[in-house]
């Protein structure tokens, strides 16, 4: 991709979250090249629709993500406690436009169908959650890791986040503190519930 061409996808990409991030009614491709201050046919090229571009940004954020996770030399908890802080940080700079939309399937069916977004998202969380189901001693439980990422996923959503900053003015290593210290206590509960309950563990 030459680099003008790299500048007007970034630029478009910025333009959607932008929008997404303050704007609740039907946002186009066209309000995007506006936004971006490019015409409607360079936004074509680059993307079918305001979605696409959307979907760009989700994994824009996702790789930065995946990219923090992966290079961290920490192991255990200093390694959960540092990629799950990178992402609050990350959400609070930079992702407000991921709050305004949602899919309507839940995140285990969207997760064993590898979308993009949440692909990048289990490579980040793979290493992590991995030691801690180590640490706590419930990796004999068959799909642990998937379940731990769903509760992560419950507990680190992006409207959370913001909810805890905003209205108990956390601050964000506050945050990540309570959240962590909610999800090692959720798996836990969640692992204990499982070898309690009738049938196949």
């Amino acid at each position: 991709m030459r680099r003008d061409q790299r500048l007007n996808n970034a630029k478009l990409i910025q333009a959607a979250a932008e929008l997404f991030e303050r704007c609740e009614q039907p946002i186009s491709l066209t309000d995007i090249a506006r936004q971006a201050d490019v015409s409607v046919a360079t936004a074509y090229r680059h993307f079918e629709s305001a979605d696409d571009a959307l979907s760009a940004y989700r994994r824009d954020i996702v790789s930065k993500f995946r990219d923090h996770s992966l290079e961290q030399p920490s192991n255990g908890l200093a390694l959960l406690e540092s990629v799950c802080g990178f992402w609050v940080n990350l959400i609070l700079a930079e992702g407000a436009a991921l709050v305004h939309r949602r899919s309507s399937e839940g995140f285990l069916a969207r997760y064993k169908a590898d979308e993009p977004y949440l692909g990048g998202q289990a490579e980040a969380l793979a290493r992590p959650i991995r030691e801690l189901v180590a640490i706590l001693g419930v990796g004999e439980l068959v799909g642990v890791e998937d379940e731990a990422a769903f509760l992560w996923n419950v507990l680190f959503d992006p409207r959370e986040i913001f909810d805890l900053r905003d209205t108990l003015a956390l601050s964000p290593a506050q945050i990540t503190h309570r959240l962590v210290s909610a999800f090692r206590g959720a798996l836990l509960g969640w692992a204990t519930a499982r070898l309690t309950e009738p049938g196949p563990r």
